[in-house]
């Protein structure tokens, strides 16, 4: 039987690797990725045929193909400062990272930068792109949590557009429930229709209603909580702790007041690791719990049973881990992936009505002599200018739907109730 998923994880060590692929089934290393550095807290991701990681204090993205434990020298991404936290669209196309207090947008295939916010008065802590790309949420130090429409951040500073003269987009809504710094986010996977918790340093784990902000409920835990994660469905919740216990909270049968004291004996406790938790993962069909901690030790656990299936040691406290699909690019000898990546730049052009279209490599076009040089040059061009106006066309076309849903449901709400009904 085929394996349909494996871990990628990663810890505060880079002397063995910068991040390492296991089958969780054998605890065999499938793959280690070197000479990136210790990956900073929440940077690991898969873009296409590439992990990327930030490297810890310093200002660097690193990329390898996935076939490759050697990082791809061609491509060098300068980041303005060290990376606290950073999130990729499921899509690929955008680079979504925090620095120190500001939040920073690329685009991915272009290295262009799209948007600087700075709504935060202390480091952003952690980012998280919903599942459908539609919302972007951001939570910091300062206990804010800010949540924006990814197609704002991303829209191209025009005056058509509605957006500052200083390039601030208008979040979608912020809050400021968290009396202490957030620790994690974790959005469900159903879109705008999701809901998304957040944990705290203030020993409690709040759940929204995405597209609305909502505060559904309130979890109160008796010591800090430091991880937080949803089951695909959102019917359980798994909230890692200071004291290395992990707590599955079930949301099936919710209690009734919005604040509610988890007591010591209320859920399910997954007792195995002796340090902090960091970060925690589920495989794809919701069976396999993964969890990391700064006991430099991650464990793979049976929900069902919750009993400890493997244990894999690492040289330093973990730092990052998440499921991915066990892609057969991985272990192929030739890799020439899809996307090209260029240098990431430092300046929002905000009068500039260029805009670079993202390219993938192609082996079967070619431009030899200088008449396809100077056609190839003409259709750049005319699909930079299509491009600009369709974006402009777009966001009008999605503020005007947004009012007239908002008129719509407002009409609706106030609509006065006949005898009889």
């Amino acid at each position: 039987m085929e394996k349909s998923e494996v871990l990628l994880t990663a810890c505060q060590s880079a002397e063995q690797f910068s991040a390492c692929l296991w089958d969780c089934k054998t605890k065999n290393v499938l793959k280690t990725y070197k000479n990136g550095g210790p990956a900073a807290p929440k940077s690991l991701s898969v873009v296409g045929d590439y992990i990327f990681t930030a490297e810890a204090a310093k200002p660097l993205l690193h990329v390898w193909p996935l076939n490759s434990q050697e990082i791809d020298k061609n491509i060098r991404l300068v980041l303005p400062g060290a990376v606290t936290c950073l999130a990729v669209c499921p899509q690929n196309h955008y680079l979504v990272v925090g620095i120190s207090t500001k939040l920073y947008i690329w685009q991915l295939n272009s290295g262009k930068l799209l948007s600087i916010q700075q709504r935060h008065y202390q480091p952003i802590s952690c980012v998280e792109i919903s599942s459908d790309s539609e919302y972007v949420i951001v939570g910091g130090d300062d206990g804010l949590l800010v949540v924006y429409f990814l197609a704002d951040l991303v829209s191209i500073n025009h005056s058509l557009l509605n957006q500052k003269n200083i390039g601030q987009v208008e979040p979608v809504y912020t809050k400021n429930d968290h009396s202490m710094p957030i620790r994690d986010i974790h959005s469900g996977s159903l879109g705008r229709h999701s809901r998304f918790a957040t944990c705290s340093a203030d020993q409690t784990v709040r759940l929204y209603t995405l597209s609305s902000g909502d505060n559904n409920l309130t979890l109160v835990f008796n010591e800090d909580v430091t991880s937080v994660l949803f089951d695909s469905p959102c019917w359980n919740l798994y909230v890692g702790t200071n004291s290395g216990i992990v707590k599955q909270c079930s949301l099936k049968n919710p209690p009734r007041s919005l604040t509610h004291h988890i007591g010591r004996n209320e859920n399910k406790d997954f007792i195995g690791h002796k340090g902090k938790i960091i970060g925690m993962a589920l495989n794809f069909s919701n069976s396999i719990l993964a969890t990391g901690a700064d006991d430099k030790i991650v464990i793979i656990w049976d929900i069902l049973s919750q009993q400890i299936s493997r244990q894999l040691e690492h040289p330093a406290p973990i730092t990052n881990l998440k499921f991915v699909p066990d892609f057969a690019n991985f272990y192929v000898q030739n890799l020439k992936p899809q996307l090209i990546f260029k240098p990431l730049e430092r300046n929002v052009e905000a009068d500039s009505d260029n805009f670079v279209v993202a390219q993938v490599q192609n082996e079967d076009i070619e431009f030899s002599d200088d008449e396809n040089i100077l056609e190839k040059q003409l259709s750049r061009k005319s699909l930079e200018e299509q491009n600009v106006n369709l974006r402009i066309v777009n966001s009008q076309l999605y503020r005007a739907a947004l009012e007239i849903s908002k008129k719509y449901h407002i009409q609706r709400t106030e609509a006065p109730k006949t005898n009889g009904c």
